[in-house]
């Protein structure tokens, strides 16, 4: 018996020891977080500041496909919003019938039991009373008497508790019709500004591209665009050797997947790796059509290091696999995951879109090995 209690007391001390070690090492991790955060903020405003010094058509092309994306997600909530209460109210009224029916059976029983309770009054009892001399006899009367009483009491109650319950459902109908009414008024204002977005980016794009006629001047811009990604990357990647963060949560690591790597969404490769884009420049990535609003999933777990708009790239996001190895998903509708965020692979991150500048929507996907551009054909495995 002491044995055991010491045994306890042992456990019990080691249980109140790792307490605070696991605490600290929380507090350590939220510590590394902010960190991590902020240094990416920190990038971010400079490119922003950068982006300032740049063409105001370019500026405007950024402001209305910020808004485009804001307005789809509003649209694409609103539709969950909507099929949600559509459900409830199909529910409710299942509900509702299902009730009107189970009333409408017990009417003529409850009606039956209260004209026989009017009718016998208070009196009931105390003719049973009169007309009984035997006591045993009498007895079983009772008992027999008060079991119908409670039956019919039962019914009556079940049949008002029903006659409240669809008063109360009735109004659930009400409010869930009202909700929805507004719900899809919502929906309607948010598509008419959807609509006025793409309008001004159609219009701002096609400026932009005919202040870009020459091969010279299209050169330019894109090697302006691969320059900032550069930076921005070689940025990324000494904050996150510095914060020198956790292995990815699959426990998997990025190099043993060689070959195997799921695909970020099912299109065709418009443009594969090293082809050639523009003069001397060549894809370091692939380009893969889209549909609007199709999942981008993550290729392998990681950890989400940069989730913004960037000139040229539209909405992107990118993800830190650990050992030197980040995965890049470009021209995205909306962003799903935020800086810090922990990801699964096959986990959906984005949606597809035409962001950054794109005449149709596609994806554009890079994978990178300590900072250097990767063919993806020799990461990814079979569709």
């Amino acid at each position: 018996m002491k044995l055991a209690s010491a045994i306890i007391s042992t456990a019990l001390s080691c249980a109140l020891l790792l307490l605070p070690l696991q605490a600290i090492a929380a507090e350590d991790e939220k510590a590394k977080l902010a960190e991590l955060k902020n240094a990416i903020t920190s990038l971010e405003k400079q490119l922003n500041k950068r982006d300032k010094d740049k063409s105001k058509l370019a500026a405007e092309l950024k402001m209305n496909e910020i808004a485009a994306s804001a307005s789809s997600k509003k649209i694409r909530l609103l539709n969950s919003k909507i099929k949600s209460r559509n459900a409830k109210l199909a529910d409710l009224g299942k509900q509702q019938t299902e009730l009107k029916l189970g009333i409408k059976k017990q009417n003529a029983v409850v009606s039956e039991q209260l004209a026989t309770a009017y009718k016998m009054g208070a009196q009931e009892p105390i003719k049973l009373l009169l007309n009984q001399e035997d006591p045993q006899q009498l007895a079983r009367l009772f008992k027999y008497y008060n079991y119908v009483v409670d039956a019919r009491n039962e019914k009556i109650a079940q049949y008002m508790g029903d006659v409240e319950q669809l008063s109360t459902v009735r109004n659930q109908v009400s409010e869930e019709k009202r909700s929805l009414d507004s719900a899809k008024a919502e929906l309607e204002k948010d598509r008419q500004q959807l609509l006025a977005n793409n309008k001004r980016r159609q219009t701002t794009l096609k400026q932009l591209n005919a202040s870009l006629q020459s091969d010279k001047s299209k050169l330019e811009k894109l090697l302006k665009q691969r320059t900032a990604l550069e930076e921005l990357l070689k940025n990324v990647r000494r904050v996150v050797k510095k914060m020198a963060l956790k292995t990815p949560p699959g426990g998997q690591s990025f190099a043993s997947q060689k070959g195997q790597l799921s695909w970020p969404l099912k299109g065709k490769v418009a443009h594969s790796f090293g082809s050639k884009r523009s003069g001397s420049l060549n894809w370091d990535g692939w380009l893969i059509s889209a549909q609007i609003g199709e999942p981008v999933a993550a290729v392998h777990d990681g950890q989400v290091i940069f989730s913004n708009y960037m000139r040229g790239f539209g909405l992107l996001i990118i993800l830190n696999h650990g050992d030197g190895y980040m995965s890049l998903y470009a021209h995205n509708e909306e962003l799903l995951k935020d800086t810090g965020d922990w990801v699964l692979s096959n986990e959906t991150i984005s949606r597809a879109g035409d962001t950054g500048g794109l005449n149709q929507p596609a994806l554009y996907f890079e994978i990178r090995k300590k900072g250097q551009p990767a063919d993806p054909k020799i990461w990814l495995g079979r569709r």
